[in-house]
């Protein structure tokens, strides 16, 4: 019986308990006591008599002494839930039993798929490392712009937009004011996070150009070049695996690593296309082998965002809201890839 179907069978045989004859007692609670244990929250109108409890991405609509109940967005389920007492409102034992029953379900049903449980979003340089510099123009038309100040501007509003979408994921920033964290300091910080069996985590460098020619212009997303050989196997955590053995599943997880980058890469892209439409160029994806990119042991890509030696370009990287576009192009580069991730990697659940 596949399990949406199980679960459907097991709550309603809960749920019509709760269809209890008149007369007959009913035990009830505090919903926001059971809200509590479930870590969820309640809203509730009072004046239409509905309501909702809320637990990250699982939902159940209730309506004051209604006969009907629901959990998710297809399961109805026929019993009173909620009633209001006045000085209180309450919900029946039948109905804990059952949302609580849903909620593992949800859980276990989560923790059998594959997810990007982590993020890491790193503005590089900082500190005593300004980074490109890029210097135009007299008097008030003066301007003098660092790269360790766009990407860190770029980078603290994906991060946050990330955790406000994501509350529940490790989202991580190596900065968040003019510090300069080391190379190795940036990437340990990622590799060190733990993962579960089905968990990965990905990381995106963000970085502003120069280059000596004074027309060159435009952003671009880079990943290892995939002729590059590194150890990403951490041979602690391979514990009774024949030694034999590790160099192949090295090799298909650098491949699967660079599959992934490629992807990320991409999303992010043609995301910072569309975000900032004709105003800057889309130079592509490129290969190369950036610290960054070649010692984080996961899908990482480096982005530049633009070129602070080109004086037209300069001035948009100072603009705020050009900032705000280019942020909008990897926030949603990235949760496309994620989105993506999670709903195409592994077996379907049944």
């Amino acid at each position: 019986m596949p399990k949406r179907f199980r679960l459907l069978v097991a709550l309603l045989l809960v749920a019509s308990s709760a269809a209890l004859p008149q007369g007959t007692p009913a035990s009830w609670t505090d919903v926001m006591a059971a809200a509590a244990e479930w870590k969820a929250t309640v809203a509730y109108d009072a004046l239409t008599g509905t309501g909702h409890i809320l637990r990250g991405g699982d939902l159940v609509r209730f309506k004051r002494d209604y006969p009907v109940y629901s959990v998710g967005s297809g399961l109805s389920l026929r019993a009173t839930a909620v009633r209001d007492t006045g000085a209180r409102l309450e919900i029946s034992a039948d109905a804990v039993t059952a949302i609580t029953r849903w909620f593992a379900e949800r859980d276990a049903e989560r923790a059998s798929r594959f997810s990007i449980a982590a993020i890491l979003i790193d503005p590089g340089h900082g500190g005593k490392d300004s980074g490109a510099i890029g210097e135009f123009g007299t008097g008030k038309d003066r301007l003098r712009i660092l790269e360790k100040d766009v990407v860190l501007a770029i980078g603290a509003d994906v991060y946050a937009r990330l955790q406000a979408r994501w509350p529940d994921k490790r989202i991580l920033l190596t900065r968040t004011g003019d510090t300069f964290p080391s190379l190795d300091a940036r990437v340990d910080k990622a590799n060190d996070v733990p993962l579960g069996v089905n968990e990965a985590i990905i990381y995106v460098s963000i970085h502003a150009n120069a280059s000596f020619n004074k027309a060159a212009s435009g952003f671009e997303v880079w990943y290892l070049n995939p002729e590059y050989r590194r150890t990403v196997v951490d041979p602690k955590k391979a514990e009774g695996v024949d030694k034999n053995v590790l160099p192949i599943l090295n090799a298909m997880l650098e491949e699967e690593y660079t599959t992934e980058s490629v992807f990320l890469a991409r999303s992010i892209l043609g995301s910072m296309k569309k975000s900032v439409g004709d105003s800057s160029i889309d130079r592509g994806i490129r290969e190369e082998e950036w610290f960054v990119v070649r010692n984080a042991k996961m899908p990482s890509v480096l982005v530049e965002v633009g070129f602070v030696t080109n004086e037209a370009e300069a001035r948009l990287l100072s603009d705020q809201e050009h900032l705000r576009k280019l942020g909008d192009g990897i926030y949603t580069g990235v949760v496309d890839f994620v989105d993506y991730f999670e709903h195409r990697k592994g077996p379907p659940v049944p």
